[in-house]
């Protein structure tokens, strides 16, 4: 079996492979809650996607500790990705798994979107190669940057109000949040795909994926799970 670890700047998200098959998935909010998951399961290698190099040493250095196995760190340079981009150094790697799951699984054209820390839209042509992106701020992120910024707004909950024109100030928050990163999907692909004129496959991913994708106006994929496949991929090369 293969661990998967996912080290993003927020969240930690693991996943069990048994063969090819994603068998369980876990989130974890630090190192510690690593121990049950080396313990359960009988592992022949750790492979770590992260784009936090402080953390990716903490957890290599723990599971040496624990367990003698092989790590795989995912680079940019582990794959035969094509990226016609400036600086290919500076793709996240997390971004790095999704263009590489994407093309694997899916038809070209493509855009990628990952709901995260950052909202992250990767665009892939017919040809799968990675043309280019945008980075936009995430939905927990703007409502956490929105309330610190504001002392008199309250916490608020990650949901859709019964409608756009709030009547309170928590659904005037949800609102712009919710309603306000709608917009700005449909707006973006409409706008990337008039400068490529292309029509795109989308694929949604990440953890607000599911909670936005009944308000989208546009045909649409949802696949929760494209970062971790795009992990134990990107090793099956090694293997």
């Amino acid at each position: 079996m293969k661990l998967v670890i996912d080290i993003g700047n927020t969240f930690i998200k693991c996943g069990i492979f048994d063969n090819k098959d994603l068998v369980e998935r876990i989130s974890i909010q630090s190192i510690n809650e690593l121990s049950s998951i080396l313990k359960k399961y009988k592992l022949n290698k750790v492979i770590i996607s992260s784009v936090v190099p402080e953390k990716s040493k903490d957890f290599i250095n723990y599971i040496n500790q624990k367990l003698n196995i092989k790590i795989h760190v995912v680079s940019y340079k582990d794959t035969n990705l094509k990226l016609k981009v400036e600086e290919p150094e500076t793709i996240g790697n997390d971004r790095i798994c999704n263009i590489y799951s994407a093309i694997k699984n899916y038809t070209g054209p493509i855009i990628v979107i990952d709901f995260g820390t950052a909202t992250t839209y990767d665009v892939i042509n017919s040809s799968n190669e990675f043309i280019g992106g945008i980075i936009a701020p995430g939905i927990e992120t703007s409502i956490k940057n929105l309330i610190s910024k504001a002392a008199l707004l309250e916490n608020v909950k990650f949901k859709f109000p019964q409608s756009v024109i709030g009547k309170s100030t928590t659904t005037n928050i949800q609102s712009g949040v919710m309603y306000g990163s709608i917009s700005q999907v449909e707006g973006l692909i409409n706008k990337i795909e008039l400068e490529s004129n292309e029509k795109y496959t989308v694929l949604l991913t990440g953890g607000f994926s599911e909670l936005l994708s009944p308000y989208l106006n546009i045909e649409h994929i949802v696949d929760v799970d494209l970062t971790l496949k795009g992990m134990f991929y990107i090793n099956e090369l090694f293997n």
